[in-house]
């Protein structure tokens, strides 16, 4: 039959007319001019720079949230009108892990929590407040539970308030499972999105009384 042309012999190859062309200009060839839209437009894009390629690409890591609840945290309960958020279990876990951790602390901890299961059994939202905020330690004061509207004094190791109010809140925090620790939220204000608080100086009552343990 008919001899193939150069052009027909690199298209049956698998390589495209116009880049074998190219390159034969460079090794002193005159460059063919091929016809044809569609075969034009392949070389085309072929032939178009493209940017380099920086290899698989990777989801963007989601930015972490510091206010994330422990996947212990309980379920919503009624708050009057409206709801709060049970914090029952995550309260359990900061007391074990955070701040009543540690041998010394197992009477006082077994204590506390067994109180909080089986005596204050009917409360949901817990708030710890701490001894003091000129300390920054998370050395326990009292804790106070949520009930119509109000905060009573549930435990307490040294001298509180017998009711929490948030007028007298100096700073609120979350508790954060994960890391076991707690996270100061300055754009918190409300008690009951909080797990601990520190109160301010003027609302704690003088140092020199008896420490005890009580349960409202």
């Amino acid at each position: 039959g008919n001899l193939a042309s150069g052009s027909d012999l690199h298209e049956i190859a698998g390589i495209p007319a116009c880049l074998v062309t190219a390159a034969a200009s460079h090794a002193g060839r005159p460059p063919r001019r091929h016809h044809g839209t569609n075969q034009q437009a392949a070389c085309d894009h072929m032939l178009k720079p493209r940017a380099p390629s920086c290899g698989r690409r990777h989801a963007t890591p989601k930015r972490h949230d510091t206010t994330r609840r422990c996947a212990s945290t309980g379920p919503v309960v009624r708050r009057g009108a409206g709801r709060v958020q049970s914090n029952r279990r995550l309260i359990r876990n900061a007391l074990e892990w955070c701040c009543l951790k540690g041998d010394h602390n197992r009477e006082l901890r077994e204590q506390t929590l067994r109180t909080i299961d089986q005596e204050l059994s009917s409360y949901e939202h817990f708030v710890l407040v701490f001894r003091s905020v000129h300390t920054g330690r998370h050395d326990i004061r009292a804790v106070y539970g949520y009930r119509d509207g109000a905060w009573p004094r549930l435990i307490q190791l040294l001298p509180s308030p017998q009711n929490l109010e948030e007028r007298m809140v100096a700073q609120l925090l979350r508790y954060d499972c994960g890391s076991k620790e707690f996270k100061d939220m300055p754009s918190m204000q409300e008690l009951t999105s909080a797990d601990a608080a520190f109160l301010q100086h003027q609302y704690l009552p003088p140092q020199n009384l008896h420490k005890s343990r009580v349960v409202a």
